[in-house]
């Protein structure tokens, strides 16, 4: 994976930019290289095609800097400086004060760039509105006249806009919002991630250029420091990449998850070895769930899957290689479960969670089987002592209803995505899979054991796509379980490894999801059992990442 995928806090982000910046000699020659990147992506914003309703078109190819007192504000500022050459560049000094860094100032007039007086009330002229006023160093939200005049950018004249670092007034580390903040079409940042970049749609599409002092680079020494065990970062991937820009080889954009592991089952393969998967899913209520789960394990798996409950002969008209049973106990060979989807929350559904608590294979909870651990202390107590693999996927809801019924202190997932998960799974010492546009995962007992999916799109926003995702990821985690019994791993090992297949699950229903609602003539609304019928050709490309987003 690249280094430039690895989300890190600010304070260490500073810690290794200081040690770039006292190596310079000369001022400001890394934030010229910062500058640098950012005049790349705009002219790739501006080079792209221009929205195609008439009204909404520019009248010109000119660019507005918003233009802070910090770094930030330098880099849209020597970015201007560059951007002059080949278009009409003007900049809004914004720093309370009149606070600006004289030096890019002065860089930007002398090569032609104009200083106007304020925010600029007719915005037909302009292509392409760059934020460089508050970055990672600002704190609180923007005024309330700028958040009406940023709204007016995007909403009524859909003009591109490229944040630098990070949007203005978005956390940096948690991603939070305030009322009036920047949303950003691109953010182009530096070395590596920030974390807010891994979970913020405010962020919109994110580039990454490295920088460095004589060989030096920031995300090599941000990684020396992971290697001395003085600090950790989240793993920040997106499932289809953008459509829309084409990046120079100088700007990486987020990568998708692959897996290079062979598809196709070995010469002496059979029906077990790829893992068995049992489904607890569905109900009287709710049978649609146990017929979208059980179709997309089906297409996630080469290996058996086998369906528990009372929807077992829906299901078998609907997938007829699933073999049925009538409870988990009658249930034969299985290596992951899921329970949850569409299962209701009865006596029979909680005894039945009860139980598979108790079993030795990986377990995935979901959907009403979250709701029933968060009305039952026993149930938290089974899942706290729990020494299999256990892997919770809950939405923020039913995120925040586990969260209500834990004495820790859990944040907020609109709060601090990353940091809301992380507690989680430390209080329960399991995987959580929190889902959403943003997917964070969590696993237990390591260091490094966060990843974040963009998913590239919101096609997967349609009910019932969550259980076809339980189905995919059971068959995962049981494909997981049963290589991990092939190969000489002490049991005690096994754990969290197993729950690594949930990456794999969620970039195939990420892509599935996009997949689903291409059409010749465009992209349009999408359902989850088309979700389902995508698996295979989504997994096909997580083995081929090159083809994602054709």
């Amino acid at each position: 994976m690249s280094l430039q995928s690895h989300a890190y806090p600010v304070d260490l982000i500073r810690i290794c930019e200081q040690v770039l910046l006292d190596a310079q000699s000369t001022p400001d020659e890394l934030m010229r290289q910062a500058a640098h990147a950012v005049a790349a992506a705009a002219g790739v914003i501006v080079s792209a095609p221009a929205p195609t309703i008439q009204h909404l078109q520019a009248t010109d190819r000119r660019i507005l800097l918003l233009v802070g007192a910090g770094g930030n504000g330098g880099d849209a500022l020597y970015a201007g400086a560059e951007l002059v050459a080949d278009h009409t560049v003007e900049a809004v000094l914004l720093g309370r004060g009149g606070r600006v860094h004289e030096r890019a100032l002065t860089a930007f007039r002398t090569a032609g760039g104009h200083v106007v007086g304020g925010l600029p009330e007719d915005l037909r002229p302009y292509r392409l509105v760059v934020d460089g006023v508050l970055g990672i160093g600002g704190s609180g939200g923007l005024n309330q006249g700028f958040g009406e005049w940023l709204e007016r950018v995007r909403e009524h004249h859909n003009i591109p806009v490229l944040a630098v670092d990070v949007p203005s007034g978005v956390d940096a580390d948690t991603g939070a919002l305030p009322e009036h903040h920047v949303t950003a079409d691109v953010t182009v940042t530096f070395g590596c991630l920030r974390r807010a970049h891994a979970v913020s749609p405010s962020c919109g599409e994110v580039v990454v250029a490295d920088i460095g002092i004589r060989g030096r680079t920031l995300s090599e020494e941000l990684l020396r420091r992971v290697i001395r065990g003085e600090a950790s970062y989240v793993m920040a991937l997106r499932a289809v990449p953008s459509t829309r820009y084409e990046w120079p080889p100088l700007l990486r954009p987020l990568i998708a998850y692959s897996n290079n592991e062979p598809l196709e089952p070995e010469p002496g393969d059979d029906k077990y070895s790829g893992g068995v998967v049992g489904l607890c899913a569905g109900s009287a209520t709710y049978p649609g769930a146990a017929l979208l789960a059980a179709t997309g394990a089906v297409r996630a798996t080469s290996a058996m899957v086998r369906y528990v409950g009372g929807q077992k002969l829906e299901v078998v008209r609907a997938v007829p290689e699933v073999v049925i049973s009538d409870t988990v106990a009658e249930t034969g060979r299985v290596q992951a479960w899921v329970v949850g989807p569409g299962r209701g929350t009865d006596e029979a559904a909680e005894a039945e969670l009860d139980e598979l608590l108790a079993r030795p294979e990986p377990l995935l909870i979901d959907a009403d089987a979250l709701t029933l651990l968060a009305r039952s202390a026993p149930l938290r107590t089974a899942l706290r002592e729990r020494a299999s693999s256990t892997l919770l996927t809950p939405h923020d809801g039913e995120f925040r209803r586990l969260a209500d019924a834990v004495d820790a202190a859990v944040p907020d997932p609109v709060a601090d995505r990353l940091g809301a998960v992380r507690a989680l799974s430390d209080e329960f010492g399991c995987g959580v899979l929190l889902k959403g546009r943003h997917t964070v995962i969590a696993l237990p007992g390591t260091r490094l054991g966060m990843y974040a999916f963009d998913a590239g799109s919101s096609w997967a926003a349609t009910p019932g796509s969550g259980d076809v995702l339980a189905g995919i990821a059971g068959a995962w985690l049981a494909r997981a379980a049963a290589w991990l019994e092939r190969m000489p791993v002490e049991p005690e090992q096994r754990f969290p490894t197993e729950l690594l297949g949930a990456c794999d699950a969620v970039q195939v229903h990420s892509t599935a999801a996009w997949l689903a609602a291409q059409t010749p003539d465009g992209p349009a609304p999408t359902s989850a059992s088309r979700i389902a019928g995508a698996v295979p050709q989504a997994t096909a490309r997580l083995s081929h990442p090159e083809f994602l987003g054709r």
